[in-house]
């Protein structure tokens, strides 16, 4: 769908950013996102879609339902161009999940949205020490095979570049959504305060996400 004149002006700062470009906008704009975690962590990067114009958002909070409708009705507020709506049985299979874990409780769920969308790009953040993220362009690997401990460590003392390491994730979302970068390769990006070292993540041996799936190209498992 191409851009109408006022989506040009709307997104002209984002527009004119090198390998971004109306191309990318479009891709933005018809993709969908979900986003799950503890409302703390997740309003900031909400907050960011919105504004970026990502037309589909689902929200899958891990508590604090009334919370996250009056950050949905704050972000629908920023762009009418975007759709926010929570997670539910009927949602569609997004085109990126990212998730921000900080406690056990958002954890836990993660764990269920994982097992639900495998097929599925993802960016997952801990925001507690030591600070990480895992970005996965397609499966191999998958959320269930992300690195030792990735989302079945239990949580620590919060980072202290925890928000700074949430909105690095939302960043990496961004790019998979507008097609921003062709490198394929998993990655697993470790904080030390605020340096980070990124390394390759590779699938765990005898995982289901590395064995074919005949007849089933994009689908869930």
């Amino acid at each position: 769908m191409a851009l109408t004149s006022r989506q040009i002006e709307r997104y002209s700062r984002q527009i004119i950013v090198p390998r971004v470009g109306g191309r990318a906008q479009e891709r933005l704009l018809g993709s969908r996102l979900l986003i799950a975690g503890d409302p703390d962590d997740i309003e900031p990067a909400i907050l960011y879609m919105a504004g970026a114009g990502v037309g589909n958002i689902d929200i899958a909070a891990s508590s604090s339902p009334e919370r996250i409708d009056a950050i949905a009705a704050s972000a629908s507020t920023l762009n009418d161009d975007v759709a926010i709506a929570h997670l539910n049985d009927a949602s569609a299979r997004p085109d990126v999940a990212m998730v921000i874990a900080g406690s056990a409780e958002a954890l836990a769920h993660i764990s269920a949205i994982a097992a639900r969308f495998t097929a599925t790009r993802w960016v997952i953040a801990r925001v507690d020490a030591p600070g990480r993220i895992a970005v996965m362009p397609s499966p191999p690997p998958c959320p269930r095979c992300a690195g030792d401990g990735l989302m079945l460590a239990k949580p620590g003392p919060r980072a202290a570049s925890g928000g700074l390491i949430a909105m690095a994730a939302a960043v990496e979302a961004f790019k998979l959504l507008a097609g921003y970068s062709e490198d394929s390769r998993a990655v697993m990006v470790e904080f030390d305060g605020f340096d980070s070292r990124p390394t390759e993540l590779r699938a765990t041996p005898g995982c289901a996400c590395a064995r074919p799936r005949p007849g089933n190209i994009s689908g869930d498992d």
